[in-house]
């Protein structure tokens, strides 16, 4: 078995003001049984993000059947962790009526690029409309993650706890006179998965030693129990690419050498890259995996099938 690109799915086509590019970060909930919700970060003019939606047809997603009109989630009030935009996390259903979004917020500070930390929302209307739990994130800064702690998959767990895989950026990387941040994957969990303790957060992937960054890690559970979870890397060269990782257990990772998301070819949405890889298995037993492409989602998002 392997994956099979069908194709590109959405890309906002500028009509409005905050979805006028890019989709960001994919993230599909299985709303009802013929709807895949997924979930993006489109940017404005000003490249700053909000999230919003596309609703798909569960048994082929490349058939689009609507598409948010405005935010689920805007910016955060002046001074807060997510005043200049935010991105996919993670939507884990609790309940029929509790949707919960977690979401990365960006601040622009004045002597750093940005910081970014996790924030959380939860919907009672089905991921129509979602309210903030709190105006401060609910995983913040730490020595390990001072600049980044950014949520991107969270499970619940058989003992009614959850589990949380997190990027945690610690500094910057000077590449050609630009700066990239550096970051690496962890894992923590919580009680109640609301309330996160840093301090028992358990580093899992480190970058290679070609690589400088390695994050945004996507994990799920397999039909046998054991995990899988993907991350995307960048190296010194300016690689950009999405690796699949095996756990027994959630927290001890070993790479694969998996070519799932080859990139296009070489003037295709996705010919310079294939990033941000998020797994959906549907109620009526398919799996598909979406991804963005050039230039970490510009282009918009993408999806492969597991096929025979």
């Amino acid at each position: 078995m392997g994956w099979v690109k069908k194709g590109r799915v959405f890309n906002p086509d500028g009509s409005q003001d905050w979805a006028r590019h890019s989709f960001m970060t994919p993230c599909p909930w299985q709303r009802d049984e013929s709807t895949i919700r997924l979930f993006g970060g489109m940017r404005d003019d000003h490249g700053i993000s909000r999230i919003g939606w596309v609703d798909v047809e569960a048994s082929d997603p490349l058939q689009v059947k609507a598409v948010s009109e405005k935010p689920v989630i805007g910016l955060g009030a002046p001074g807060m962790f997510d005043d200049n935009g935010v991105i996919l996390g993670d939507v884990l259903e609790v309940s029929e009526d509790e949707l919960r979004l977690y979401y990365v917020g960006f601040q622009l500070v004045e002597k750093a690029k940005f910081l970014a930390f996790s924030g959380l929302a939860v919907s009672r209307d089905r991921g129509n409309s979602f309210e903030r739990v709190q105006q401060t994130p609910v995983i913040d800064r730490c020595p390990e993650g001072a600049f980044i702690g950014a949520l991107h998959s969270i499970a619940a767990l058989p003992d009614g706890t959850y589990r949380a895989w997190i990027s945690r950026g610690f500094g910057w990387q000077d590449i050609g006179g630009r700066l990239f941040p550096a970051y690496d994957c962890w894992t923590l969990t919580s009680k109640d998965g609301v309330r996160f303790d840093n301090s028992t957060a358990q580093r899992i992937i480190p970058p290679a030693p070609e690589e400088y960054r390695i994050g945004r890690p996507r994990a799920n559970q397999l039909p046998d129990g054991s995990w899988e979870l993907r991350a995307t890397s960048d190296t010194l060269s300016k690689q950009y690419a999405s690796f699949r990782f095996t756990s027994p257990d959630g927290v001890d990772f070993t790479r694969t050498s998996d070519a799932e998301l080859p990139r296009g070819a070489a003037d295709a949405w996705d010919g310079e890259m294939t990033c941000y890889p998020a797994r959906i298995d549907t109620a009526q037993g398919r799996s598909y995996l979406f991804y963005n492409g050039n230039n970490m989602g510009a282009t918009g998002v993408g999806v492969a099938v597991l096929e025979d």
